[in-house]
């Protein structure tokens, strides 16, 4: 699933990409020596928050994110540390990019270098989200980071959830849509990220490689329980 030396996830807003690169980044830390997460949410980024930054250094995870003042702008600036990502060619990277136009932006300055290393672009799909819940809603949202991006898009993920009222049902409603665009657009599902919660009542019905996800970015009323 994550041959490639840097993984960019891009997507709607609110689509699951966050959650997601937390959880594959922390699942191949084991498996390289020097391994990084880079968060391209230029309108909110999210790693920034300090229990997260510590429990990824923790594994020995570089997170690259918006240093100094510019962290806590309300518009930070990208890091100049993202062009390690190019210039170090043993760094296994996974990138967060942000679900606003801005984030599809930023992702774009990178082009030129992105040609030069092994790479691949996921669109994660989450139909229980806004403006996400039509094939054609997903692919005009596809067609408009590849445009600001100007980058191509390898393959989708399917992640249809909605956190921890997520069922079976849910899951399997967002993989036929994704299959529907599938058939669209003639992208292939890379994988379906599944809480594995939920893993055994699924499996059977999904014939992609599953992910397992944990719930790591818990709303404030569920962190103390």
């Amino acid at each position: 699933m994550f041959k490639h030396r840097v993984t960019i996830f891009v997507g709607p807003y609110g689509s699951g990409k966050t959650e997601l690169s937390l959880n594959v980044v922390q699942s191949l830390a084991d498996q390289y020596e020097q391994i990084a997460i880079v968060d391209l949410d230029v309108v909110k980024p999210y790693f920034r928050a300090r229990e997260f930054r510590a429990k990824l250094a923790q594994k020995d995870i570089r997170a690259i994110l918006p240093q100094g003042q510019m962290e806590h702008a309300d518009v930070p600036a990208v890091s100049a540390e993202v062009y390690t990502v190019f210039h170090n060619p043993d760094l296994k990277v996974i990138m967060d990019v942000g679900g606003y136009d801005a984030g599809a932006t930023a992702l774009g300055q990178y082009k030129d270098m992105f040609e030069s290393i092994d790479h691949q672009v996921l669109f994660v799909i989450n139909i229980k989200r806004p403006f996400s819940q039509t094939a054609e809603e997903l692919i005009e949202m596809k067609e408009r980071i590849e445009w600001k991006s100007r980058l191509k898009v390898h393959a989708l993920v399917a992640n249809t959830n909605l956190g921890v009222e997520t069922t079976k049902e849910i899951i399997l409603e967002g993989y036929a849509m994704a299959q529907k665009v599938s058939q669209m657009t003639g992208l292939p599902i890379a994988f379906a990220a599944v809480d594995k919660r939920l893993a055994e009542q699924v499996k059977e019905h999904i014939k992609e490689p599953l992910f397992l996800v944990e719930r790591q970015m818990l709303p404030p009323w569920e962190r103390s329980l």
